[in-house]
């Protein structure tokens, strides 16, 4: 019924016009929770994965620098016919046999590994410290190594013009790297092998492992044998 003299009103839903733009003002700020949670979840998953890469690098990095440390010794530093516990002081403790070792080194912590093993960038003999020109994460990267078998060339043929062998040592390599987090930590490990003679391993300097090997007969283990990523 309209009352006379007034003009019919508009029906007005100001109400539900509110609560319709409140709900979608609601379901778009979820959506961006969200969004955010998923972004911020990337972003972690990525400097973990980033911070495990450095960690590796580095374990990498002290393996080699160990592989190095070791065909770079004089061949007078090992007692000749000796095959157990052969190396003079101080090598003596700096190269270890597996008895003495822990039997799951990856899972020792920093302090243990800082009392066996020795620090990438560092000379194990003189203890200087050398410039590397790695950035390797919070702690300095280190290596350990094991003389795990020494085995006789004496039923070994030998090759003319090749250097004459008193033996093959294969040696257990373990390098320890960490990330910025101390989580982030990586342990890798090699086996080499280095034949032993009457002679120095090269003319000058320390020899690469190819140069090295190649003074050899190929009768005789050489060089890299093994590697794994054990942590």
């Amino acid at each position: 019924m309209v009352t006379p003299g007034r003009a019919p009103q508009p029906f007005v839903c100001h109400g539900i016009a509110l609560l319709a733009g409140l709900v979608l003002l609601a379901a778009v700020s979820l959506l961006a929770l969200v969004a955010t949670a998923s972004m911020v979840l990337q972003i972690r998953m990525a400097a973990n994965f980033s911070d495990g890469q450095q960690a590796r690098l580095a374990a990498a990095a002290a393996v080699l620098q160990g592989e190095s440390f070791i065909f770079g010794l004089d061949h007078d530093q090992r007692l000749p016919g000796c095959a157990d516990e052969c190396f003079l002081p101080p090598l003596n403790h700096l190269i270890h046999y597996p008895a003495e070792v822990a039997a799951f080194p990856e899972y020792q912590d920093s302090g243990w590994w800082s009392s066996w093993s020795t620090e990438v960038g560092t000379d194990p003999l003189s203890g200087n410290s050398n410039t590397t020109g790695w950035n390797l994460g919070s702690q300095a990267p280190r290596y350990l190594i094991e003389e795990i078998h020494f085995e006789d060339a004496v039923n070994l043929p030998e090759l003319p013009g090749a250097k004459p062998v008193n033996g093959v040592a294969y040696y257990r390599v373990l390098g320890r790297g960490q990330g910025q987090g101390p989580a982030a930590v990586a342990v890798s490990e090699s086996i080499i092998a280095r034949p032993w003679s009457n002679e120095s391993p090269a003319d000058s300097g320390t020899p690469q492992q190819q140069e090295f090997c190649a003074a050899f007969s190929p009768w005789y283990d050489c060089g890299r044998m093994a590697w794994r990523q054990r942590r």
